[in-house]
């Protein structure tokens, strides 16, 4: 089953999607975090530290990936369950090189997203909806956030279930009779 979680910064959806994956969790399977973030300042390290201490009841194996998350694939067991959070800074990781913009990411990121999916037997994926301001960006602002609308059009075009979280409150947009089914703690 694929999940897909979108919403605002600082909205809730980690933990919404925290407990999704759980809920889809099979007694015996794997079950990992798919950690994108690369911290680049203190308060990402705090972010990261605050994630790791709300999930550490659930014991997710988490595996920290910031680039080719296709390689997924030769690393873990795609049988299991798998929480990728999130797009939005994996996204940032492969488009935001230390010399240069790559502006085309997208693309990569896009296809290497699906393909991993198509093959795992359960995944909860979160982004961060970031399209709704009125505030004027950069080009390269712009270019990232057309590439990640991309990315979510897609994987929502893929997956079974799509919410969007807003306060911590759930809107679900695709996937409302397999939602329901889900026995969510």
């Amino acid at each position: 089953m694929i999940i897909y979680v979108s919403g605002g910064c600082k909205n809730g959806k980690s933990g919404i999607a925290e407990k999704i994956a759980y809920t889809l969790k099979e007694n015996s399977s794997p079950f990992y975090y798919i950690a994108t973030m690369c911290p680049t300042d203190e308060e990402d390290k705090k972010r990261i530290e605050k994630h790791k201490e709300t999930r550490k009841h659930l014991f997710f194996e988490t595996i920290e990936i910031q680039k080719n998350i296709k390689d997924l694939e030769n690393i873990c067991n795609l049988n299991g369950t798998f929480l990728i959070d999130s797009v939005t800074a994996l996204l940032a990781n492969e488009m935001f090189l230390k010399d240069k913009v790559v502006n085309d990411a997208y693309k990569k990121v896009c296809d290497d997203l699906l393909y991993i999916i198509c093959k795992m037997k359960n995944v909860v994926i979160v982004s961060d909806y970031i399209f709704s301001d009125s505030l004027k960006y950069d080009n390269i602002t712009n270019q990232y956030k057309k590439g990640l609308a991309f990315i979510d059009k897609s994987c929502a075009k893929k997956s079974d279930i799509l919410i969007e979280v807003c306060y911590n409150n759930i809107i679900l947009h695709k996937g409302e009779e397999r939602f329901k089914n889900l026995k969510i703690c």
